[in-house]
């Protein structure tokens, strides 16, 4: 699924809420959204004061609401499409923030290898020519150096 989706609320379908068993609104979610916008959806769902018992089937990729009168229909529709318009938002900035750190995250793991190099360097440097237990624990001249670049091919 492509990174930068926008998700919308289809035409809604009478049905039975799975909570309270009463009258409901099934919005199905399309295309079926990932974990991170459900949990966006829930907070603003939660949020609306227009939507009663906001109800979301993530894994049927529906968002139930308790059925409003006729007057108040076109108000939950609304809210609906709001929130899923705000939880598309919030979607997008958790994308963007995921790739931020991403990056930063190959910033921060570069100067890390780059500084373990460093303190390696000065660690052979200081041991370098001193007896060091060999692999099969005698003592004998090793050369750190040499077996890290044989390390890293």
């Amino acid at each position: 699924m492509p990174r930068h989706v926008s998700f919308q609320a289809e035409k809604p379908v009478l049905s039975t809420h799975p909570v309270n068993g009463g009258d409901a609104l099934v919005f199905t979610i399309a295309p079926r959204p990932p974990k991170w916008w459900w949990r966006a959806m829930r907070d603003r769902a939660g949020e609306n004061p227009v939507l009663v018992r906001p109800w979301d089937q993530e894994h049927e990729s529906r968002m139930v609401v308790v059925c409003p009168s006729l007057e108040n229909l076109t108000a939950v529709i609304d809210a609906v499409d709001s929130c899923v318009a705000q939880a598309n938002d919030d979607y997008r900035r958790e994308l963007e923030l995921q790739d931020d750190s991403a990056e930063k995250l190959k910033t921060d793991l570069a100067d890390r290898d780059r500084r373990l190099h460093e303190i390696q360097d000065a660690i052979d440097e200081r041991y370098d020519g001193e007896p060091q237990p060999a692999v099969d624990g005698t003592l004998g001249t090793r050369d750190p150096r040499a077996e890290r670049a044989a390390a890293m091919g």
